[in-house]
């Protein structure tokens, strides 16, 4: 699994933050917490639990059916204890319209301000409400808590701020309101910005709707300002060459928008529609990438591609190419193809958009590779090294005739005597040392203690070699 998966709640917090950069609200829509007047709690804060699952870290929160009906229930904590049961409401922006679902149960549970709720819905209608409010991000969805006083409401905004989980990044939350076959209805309306034609596609039911694509995908920055790029190695036990080694990457693209376009397209439409409003779409009936690998291009089968949230992908290849991928990660030229590529969108009965991406870094990388290995284990390989003594340092005729020698080298030790003059071990060479240090011989250090016949001995300690026949003394 792609390991920018593993920590789904700061991912949201990425794919929120690049959300609100790269699909502004056009509209301008101002969100309403509840429908009375509220008083924003300051000293009041309120978050959704989480749980690991499976090594991955989750929001408790879940739906079911049972066939008519459909629930939703989350856990959340407080910052502070409330006299009372707190109210919780689902709010949300239907086509611009601020709508609410207020939670049919709220419950202490036994850890202290920490709260079980649970929304109950009995109408299909609700259901894709809730669908809609969940995986759009043009809901604006928040879930607020709501304390009633003598005197107002005090409310505070639960974190995640903005309650939007992509469906196939949040799986786990949509498997009791599981979403319905797309069915919009589009008709493609080409616009022109810097004399070149973009594709738009309107609504044809809600025609004030014109849904607009991203221009490219780029490695995405986490919340440590990092790129999301990840190298790992892996290699079959005992394996005694790198060819037996691999390399994996994995990496997260997010959605980029020129912002002048997107406004330059609103400008248009407006003059063919008074009340139009631009939405970036987030699926499409097909969506499929297409990378330049060594082998070539390459559909990458197991992508997660969402159009608003962003691209999560990995491949792997013989660890030969790695220093080919590192480079082409820096490459300027225009002729280098190397790790670019394109996401197909296709929308039936249109010809499928082409939007480019690719996997880069900034040259300020270049010589920290270091810096993108993840490895949750050490990737070594087998040497095998021939340790030699002369018979002849063993006869009672010789001036100081030796009974036997310890060599210890990588936690093993063993003896070499008369009878056994010579002696193979196996060490483990970190895979790493020999890919990025290919010019750089290894080193082997052991340390040798002789012991002689007369009961004296000699410690040679620290000793090295780059050869893997080695005579001791």
């Amino acid at each position: 699994m792609n390991i920018f998966l593993n920590n789904l709640v700061t991912l949201n917090q990425i794919i929120l933050q690049n959300a609100r950069e790269q699909f502004p609200d056009i509209s301008e829509k101002h969100l309403r917490y509840r429908a009375v007047q509220a008083v924003q709690a300051d000293d009041l804060a309120a978050k959704v639990c989480t749980e690991v699952v499976s090594g991955e870290t989750r929001y408790e929160i879940a739906t079911s059916t049972d066939g008519t009906s459909w629930k939703m229930m989350l856990n959340f904590t407080l910052s502070r204890q409330v006299p009372q049961i707190p109210y919780v409401v689902l709010s949300y922006s239907t086509f611009g319209n601020p709508e609410e679902m207020i939670f049919d149960k709220v419950l202490k549970a036994g850890t202290d301000n920490t709260y079980e709720a649970e929304l109950e819905l009995n109408e299909l209608s609700q259901r894709d409400a809730l669908l809609r409010a969940l995986s759009d991000f043009d809901a604006q969805t928040t879930l607020v808590i709501a304390i009633t006083t003598d005197h107002s409401i005090i409310n505070t905004i639960t974190d995640p701020k903005v309650f939007y989980f992509a469906q196939n990044y949040y799986p786990y939350i949509y498997q009791g309101i599981l979403p319905p076959p797309a069915r919009l209805q589009l008709t493609l309306l080409p616009l022109v910005y810097h004399n070149v034609a973009y594709n738009y596609y309107q609504d044809y039911v809600l025609k004030s709707y014109l849904y607009y694509l991203p221009d490219t995908f780029e490695v995405g920055l986490g919340t440590d300002l990092k790129p999301m790029l990840s190298f790992s190695f892996s290699a079959p036990e005992n394996a005694t060459s790198l060819d037996q080694v691999t390399v994996s990457l994995d990496y997260f693209l997010l959605p980029k928008v020129n912002q002048d376009r997107i406004a330059n397209a609103r400008d248009q439409f407006l003059q063919k529609q008074s009340d139009g409003k631009l939405v970036p779409f987030a699926n499409a009936d097909t969506l499929t990438l297409q990378l330049e690998l060594p082998v070539g291009k390459t559909e990458e089968k197991n992508a997660l591609i969402n159009l608003q949230s962003g691209i999560a992908d990995s491949f792997t290849l013989p660890v030969s190419q790695f220093v080919t991928i590192w480079d082409a990660l820096f490459s300027k030229s225009q002729q280098s193809l190397l790790l670019k590529g394109e996401v197909e969108v296709q929308f039936t009965g249109f010809n499928p958009d082409k939007l480019p991406m690719k996997i880069a870094l900034d040259d300020k990388y270049k010589d920290k590779p270091l810096d993108f290995i993840t490895q949750s284990a050490p990737v070594d390989i087998s040497n095998t090294l021939t340790f030699k003594s002369d018979p002849k340092a063993y006869s009672s005729s010789g001036p100081r005739p030796i009974a036997r020698m310890l060599v210890n080298i990588s936690n093993q030790t063993f003896e070499l005597n008369e009878a056994s003059p010579d002696h193979d071990v196996t060490v483990k060479v970190p895979v790493i040392d020999l890919i990025l240090h290919p010019d750089k011989k290894t080193v082997y250090k052991y340390d040798v203690q002789i012991r002689y016949v007369d009961g004296s001995k000699t410690d040679l300690n620290n000793q090295t070699s780059t050869f893997e026949i080695i005579y001791v003394p």
